[in-house]
């Protein structure tokens, strides 16, 4: 089987999501094929890379960019990337949902699921994120939420909740 994960961050960048996403390609590595794509957070980092069986492929920003520009370099790589998604089983997505969006109608058949990792910030979150929360949990397959304060929170009804550590 193909999994295909997309995440913000990954290996070498040091974090829970980076941690949880290596612990768990390392274990489905052994039985199916893993590919990862996140950002290229260092240049010096090449784009595409082998670590083990676990293929990682990152995606250039160009320096200073915006978050508002950011999702249009990143939509740009994946149009320029699809056999990605077109050959992936399943996709599971760890907080970036908006990278799948303007692929999710057209891959509507796919096998789509969602880590929700963190809270962001100090304050309840705004009506936008519960939104993007929302919106993801309805347009995938199932979720995983990392805390029990999703629900809460977000509003989203957790398939399964797993906890990590801070």
């Amino acid at each position: 089987m193909k999994v295909l994960f997309m995440s913000r961050l990954y290996y070498p960048h040091i974090g829970g999501v980076e941690k949880h996403i290596e612990k768990i390609s390392d274990i489905l590595s052994k039985r199916h094929e893993i590919t990862i794509v996140c950002e290229q957070h260092d240049p010096n980092l090449p784009e595409y890379e082998k670590k083990g069986r676990v293929k990682i492929y990152r995606i250039p920003l160009p320096d200073g960019v915006g978050e508002k520009a950011k999702k249009w370099w990143i939509w740009k790589w994946w149009l320029t990337n699809l056999r990605l998604i077109k050959q992936a089983d399943i996709i599971h997505i760890h907080d970036v949902f908006f990278w799948f969006l303007p692929f999710r109608l057209p891959y509507r058949s796919k096998k789509v699921f969602i880590t929700f990792h963190g809270y962001e910030g100090f304050n309840p979150p705004s009506v936008r994120k519960i939104f993007w929360h929302k919106l993801a949990e309805y347009l995938t397959r199932g979720n995983i939420c990392i805390g029990d304060f999703h629900q809460k929170w977000y509003q989203v009804k957790p398939d399964f909740v797993s906890y990590g550590a801070a």
